[in-house]
Parts: C-alpha cells; sequence; structure tokens
C-alpha cells in the first residue's frame, strides 16, 4: 500500500474517472444501455454465457438486483435465457444477436478511446498499465469487513 494519503486520494481520483469515462461511452451507444448493462453483456459474451448465481457472485450483488438487470436486458431484446448443458435445471444467459450486436460496437468505442488516450506510449507502458490494474483488480476488499452491520 502506499504510504501517502496524497497518492491514494490521487489514485480514487482518477479511477473515478476512468469509471465515467467508460459508463459514458456506454451509453452513448443506446440510451438504455447502462454501463452495468454493457459489463453485464461483457461477462456473459466472455463466458459463453453465465448464470445468474455467476454474476451474482462476480458482482457482489443480491440476486433481486441482478434478477432485474437481466430481466430488464431480456425484455430489450438484448439476452437470452438457454438451458444449461452441464446442468439442464439452470439457464444460462447469453447476449442475443442484437445484444452482441450492440456489444460489439460498445467495444469497439471502447477499445478507440483507449487506444486515442494511450497514442504515443510505448507497448511495454501499456503491458504496464494493464498488469497494474489487473494486480489492483485481483486485490482483496477490505471495505466490506469495515463496513458497518445494518
Amino acid at each position: 500500500m502506499a504510504d501517502d494519503d496524497t497518492e491514494i486520494r490521487g489514485l480514487v481520483r482518477e479511477l473515478v474517472t476512468l469509471s465515467r469515462r467508460f459508463r459514458g461511452n456506454a451509453e452513448r451507444l443506446h440510451p438504455d444501455l447502462s454501463f452495468v448493462d454493457y459489463s453485464l453483456l461483457s461477462e456473459m459474451d466472455a463466458r459463453d454465457g453465465a448464470r445468474a448465481t455467476d454474476l451474482v457472485g462476480l458482482y457482489g450483488l443480491n440476486k433481486s438486483t441482478i434478477s432485474r438487470q437481466v430481466t430488464a436486458l431480456q425484455r430489450a431484446g438484448l439476452v437470452v435465457r438457454e438451458a444449461d448443458p452441464q446442468d439442464h435445471r439452470a439457464r444460462l444467459l447469453r447476449p442475443s444477436d442484437l445484444g452482441r450486436e450492440l456489444l460489439a460496437r460498445a467495444d469497439a468505442l471502447m477499445y478507440r478511446e483507449v487506444d486515442a488516450r494511450t497514442d504515443g506510449w510505448a507497448a511495454g507502458e501499456v503491458r504496464a498499465l494493464r498488469g497494474l490494474l489487473a494486480r489492483y483488480n485481483a486485490g482483496a476488499s477490505a471495505v466490506a469487513a469495515d463496513a458497518p452491520d445494518s
């Protein structure tokens, strides 16, 4: 951990700015596509289908929240439910054809954004940033342990 609180504060500001940019990019693609929707579609696509329980665990949200998000995506025609070939009692969530099309457009925009912002960077710098972000994202969160009981 950094010794200087100023560095941590600065890092938090940069992470918030990064999140805001990604949310804004996703929302510009489709009036009803939030960054959360983009993130869920992206995860379903990357996993070649995901069960709702997988998403609950990944995002640390409760079942009803994921259910509402997925239902809204399904109503918008962006997600389909299919039988899980590993467990026929379970359902896999996958982006529909329309969902994959929208996701591809969102990804292209995200990639262009990152490419433009890293224009002139050496490949090693991009790789270093990716590695540091991966390390940060893999780290355990202390917030849940410190949160007061409700």
